[in-house]
C-alpha cells in the first residue's frame, strides 16, 4: 500500500492520487503516532540501552578528568612537601645565621669599646685650648703654651710633650683653630683644668679661652647628649653636677650623690623632682 508520501510524490509528478491511496497514507501516519504514544517493551529496552551507553560515555569522561585532577593533586602535594622541607631547612639556617650575627655584633661592640678605651687612654694627657688667636704662638707652639699657661693660670710651668693646632678645617673660618697640648705628666693636665675652673674666666687679648679634655669623637658626642638635661637641672637649682668619663652624669643633691648612665635616666629623675600641677 502506498503511503501519503508516495501520494505526495505522485501529485508532485502530476499523477493523480486515488481516494483509496490517500486514505491508506493517513492510516500509516496515525499508526506511527499511536506507536510513539504507546511504546513497546522493545522500544523501552532500546531507549534504556541508548541512555546507558550515553551515560557510560559521559561517566568515562568524568572519571578521566578525575584521574587527571588526582595526578595534579598528587604532584602538588609532592611539591608542597618538598617546599616545606626546604622552608624548614632555610629557617634552621636563618636561625643559625641570626645567632652568628648576634655573636659577631657583641664581639664588634666589645672591640669598639676596647678601641674607644685605648683611644681615650692615649688622649688622657691631652687638652684642647680654644680661642688662642692664630700665629701668636710663632714657630714654637710648645714653648709658647708652657709660658703662657704658667703666667695666666699662676701655676708651675707644665712640661708639654707636644703642642700643635688642628689641621682640619672648622665651620667658622674667623674663629681660630684649636690648639691641642699633650702634657708629659697627667698631674699637669689636672692642675691646668683645676686652675682654669678656679679662675672661671681666662682671657688672651680680649679673647675668651677655654680648656677642654681631648676626648674621642664618640665619647664627646655621648657627653654632649647630656646638655639638655643639665640645663633642666640648673633651672631646678641643681648646679652640683658634671659629666664624668666616659659619658656618665654625676649629680649631688641634698648631700646624696647619684650617677646616671644615660640622659633618659636623668629625665626620669627630674620628673620625680618637678612639682605636679593640678588643673583648675
Amino acid at each position: 500500500m502506498e503511503s501519503c508520501e508516495d501520494v505526495g510524490q505522485e501529485l508532485a509528478e502530476g499523477e493523480p492520487c486515488s481516494p483509496e491511496q490517500a486514505h491508506a497514507g493517513v492510516s500509516a501516519d496515525a499508526e506511527q503516532v499511536i506507536n510513539m504514544d504507546n511504546p513497546s517493551t522493545k522500544d523501552l529496552m532500546l531507549a534504556i540501552t541508548s541512555f546507558k551507553q550515553d551515560f557510560n560515555t559521559k561517566i568515562d569522561g568524568v572519571l578521566t578528568e578525575i584521574r587527571i585532577v588526582q595526578t595534579d593533586v598528587k604532584d602538588c602535594s609532592g611539591r608542597i612537601m618538598e617546599a616545606e622541607v626546604r622552608i624548614s631547612t632555610a629557617e634552621d639556617e636563618i636561625q643559625t645565621l641570626k645567632e652568628t650575627i648576634e655573636k659577631l655584633e657583641n664581639k664588634t661592640k666589645n672591640l669598639n669599646n676596647k678601641v674607644e678605651d685605648l683611644e681615650g687612654r692615649s688622649r688622657r694627657n691631652n687638652l684642647r685650648v680654644l680661642g688662642i688667636p692664630e700665629k701668636v704662638e710663632g714657630n714654637d707652639t710648645c714653648s709658647f703654651m708652657e709660658k703662657w699657661i704658667a703666667d695666666t693660670l699662676k701655676i708651675t710651668p707644665p712640661v708639654l710633650e707636644r703642642a700643635h693646632r688642628i689641621t682640619a678645617s672648622q665651620s667658622s673660618t674667623t674663629y681660630p683653630r684649636t690648639i691641642i697640648i699633650k702634657c708629659l705628666n697627667y698631674k699637669d693636665r689636672e692642675n691646668i683644668l683645676k686652675a682654669a675652673r678656679i679662675q672661671k674666666e681666662v682671657m688672651y687679648q680680649n679673647n675668651k679661652i677655654r680648656f677642654l679634655p681631648d676626648l674621642p669623637t664618640e665619647v664627646y658626642k655621648r657627653q654632649r647628649s647630656y646638655d639638655g638635661v643639665r640645663k633642666r637641672l640648673r633651672e631646678l637649682g641643681l648646679d652640683k653636677h658634671r659629666v664624668i668619663y666616659p659619658a656618665r652624669l654625676l649629680l649631688t643633691n641634698d648631700d646624696h650623690t647619684v650617677v646616671f648612665n644615660t640622659p633618659m635616666d636623668v629625665n626620669k629623675y627630674i620628673k620625680k623632682l618637678e612639682p605636679v600641677t593640678e588643673d583648675d
